[in-house]
């Protein structure tokens, strides 16, 4: 096969949406607990070791567990949240050689962490056994961090934020084994519920709202999910936060601190920027929690979803960053002077007092001594802190003094402020493709149901037999954990007289990449269908056509593409039609 750039460009909205390593089992049945590592403390968000947390569940519930998960069509909408979700199971745990039975078990995860092989999990002690704490834990979030094969952007960006003087989950690493089945190392996070809310703001009894891709309007606001209080569901406080929105600037700073402190969220803004956490409240209207305190009566952010943070890029709003203003809150302070002058001060503050890059690379090291993790694993965390020449990569401090002082064209993203619509949330076509690696031309074609209704079947040996470019790839991603195998399937289809060309890419978790059947599973392993908009540009420019609902990938031949390694299956599929938020666009 002939190489081709496009899979690679394709193959980095994994990370956009949104976390392992390759696992390894041990020949016996039995719960296999051993002798306790490290020293031992109190505090179950101890940093100096690793949590030892094993698992023991039955294997059916087990399985079960690791295939539960949203659709990927449905999690790339407004109304994903619909009637779905996570079944609890029943384990016996051992978390650092205390014994517990009856643990709450249930899998967690919204897309960008869902994968069957090392799943995210939330554990809760006192579900089956009233008042039961382990440290004063009543439950544990374990996550995965699918996106972060150093383990190291949770911590360090909660770290952060809390230097700042935010508040912000406590956080530290654990090794999981489940069923005797090494998953590798985790992140421990605190969870946002009540109690951390009584730990943090000494009152539980207020609105806490969760926001995933939601934002502040009289629309926007029913994107929110209410996570207290939700017998009252008394949402009028969000309602009267998002008339201020609407305000002229002089009224609405005066009216803006009515509602939140205003210093404070400059400075969460601040740190989301330092620490480039593109998928956040003002890079991605996406990951934050809003707290309703009756103590100060004003609206508090705090930070959640940070494994893809430490690199700032969103493919899906090219030009957004380094200084993040995709929140309708933060688009507003950022237009006026006064308080955009405030958010640059602040920035510039932040890395005079708390962006030391060597005192983060020695973080760095420390949790790579801790985790054992590949050295190349933190080559793009050590790029993000002191840049790289040779990528012509800037270090974040340089990036953030060129985007202040105007050098960088930005964009800005808001979503619209207009109702949910749901309608299309059952929009699905088939799909089916035969592929097949070949030295003189890859051969197959995709079959699929176009927009208007008209069936298409795009040949990729016609784009093998007359172009340059090879109609089937094979590429790997190491960005995640485990790595990703990524095909491109590229064909010409007809009708109409003149082909489109389209491009199917095909997600498979490296594991997984065998012979066999593979199920589908959020976007680790799974299908997006793109039309080829302009394939003369740099990259060639791909509208998203369609997306995995549910289906099967089959493999016949495993291979790398090459001569005596050849990549043969065939896939059956359902195939959501993708809608795509409404944005209001600003270019700067």
């Amino acid at each position: 096969m002939r190489p081709l750039k496009l899979s690679l460009l394709i193959i980095s909205t994994i990370g956009l949406f949104a976390c392992g390593g390759d696992s390894k089992t041990k020949d016996d049945d039995a719960f296999f607990v051993p002798a306790v590592e490290g020293n031992v403390t109190d505090d179950a968000f101890d940093r100096e070791r690793l949590l030892q947390i094993y698992l023991k569940m039955p294997t059916a519930d087990f399985a079960k567990l690791r295939t539960e998960g949203r659709p990927l069509n449905v999690s790339m909408n407004a109304c994903s949240s619909t009637d779905f979700e996570y079944s609890d199971f029943k384990a016996t745990a051992s978390i650092d050689g205390d014994l517990l039975e009856n643990v709450a078990i249930r899998k967690k995860g919204f897309l960008g962490s869902l994968s069957r092989l090392r799943p995210s999990i939330k554990l809760n002690f006192d579900t089956h056994q009233e008042g039961r704490t382990f440290k004063t834990l009543k439950r544990m979030t374990l996550n995965n961090d699918r996106q972060d094969p150093s383990h190291t952007h949770q911590c360090m960006a909660y770290d952060l934020y809390r230097a700042a003087g935010l508040i912000a989950p406590r956080c530290n690493l654990a090794h999981v084994v489940i069923n005797n089945e090494d998953m590798g190392i985790y992140s421990h996070i605190e969870s946002i519920k009540k109690p951390f809310l009584k730990r943090y703001f000494n009152d539980k009894s207020g609105n806490l709202y969760e926001a995933q891709v939601a934002d502040i309007g009289t629309n926007l606001n029913d994107r929110f999910e209410l996570k207290t209080n939700k017998t009252e569901n008394d949402r009028s406080d969000l309602d009267r936060f998002s008339e201020v929105l609407k305000l002229e600037d002089d009224e609405f700073v005066t009216q803006l601190a009515q509602h939140i402190d205003i210093s404070e969220f400059i400075t969460f803004w601040a740190v989301e920027t330092l620490i480039g956490h593109w998928d956040s409240a003002t890079g991605n209207t996406n990951n934050y929690y809003m707290y309703h305190n009756p103590t100060d009566d004003l609206f508090h952010f705090i930070p959640w979803g940070t494994d893809s943070a430490f690199t700032t890029d969103n493919i899906f709003k090219p030009n957004s960053g380094p200084l993040f203003k995709n929140l309708s809150l933060a688009k507003r302070l950022y237009d006026i002077e006064q308080t955009r002058n405030q958010y640059f001060s602040t920035i510039n503050t932040l890395l005079t007092e708390h962006w030391n890059e060597d005192a983060l690379l020695e973080k760095l090291a420390t949790i790579q001594e801790l985790t054992a993790s590949p050295e190349e694993s933190y080559q793009s965390m050590q790029d993000f802190i002191s840049g790289n020449e040779t990528k012509n990569q800037p270090s974040q401090r340089d990036l953030l003094a060129q985007a202040m002082a105007g050098d960088i064209n930005h964009t800005s993203y808001l979503l619209t402020d207009q109702a949910i619509d749901c309608t299309h949330i059952n929009s699905t076509t088939q799909l089916t493709a035969e592929f097949e690696s070949d030295i003189d031309g890859d051969k197959g074609s995709f079959t699929f149901t176009d927009s208007q209704g008209l069936v298409r079947s795009a040949s990729m040996s016609i784009v093998s037999q007359y172009t340059t470019t090879d109609s089937l790839e094979y590429n790997e991603d190491n960005s995640t954990l485990p790595s990703v195998i990524a095909l491109t399937l590229i064909g010409a289809a007809t009708p109409p007289l003149y082909p489109d060309s389209y491009v199917l890419q095909v997600f498979i978790e490296k594991p997984d990449y065998q012979s066999g059947n593979i199920q589908f599973q959020g976007i680790a392993s799974n299908l997006m269908l793109f039309k080829v908009i302009d394939k003369d540009s740099t990259p060639p420019k791909l509208e998203l056509i369609s997306v995995g609902h549910s289906g099967t990938i089959n493999f016949t031949g495993t291979g790398l593409g090459s001569n005596d390694s050849p990549i043969e299956g065939s896939i059956t599929a359902e195939m959501g039609r993708v809608h795509a938020p409404n944005y209001q666009i600003t270019e700067y």
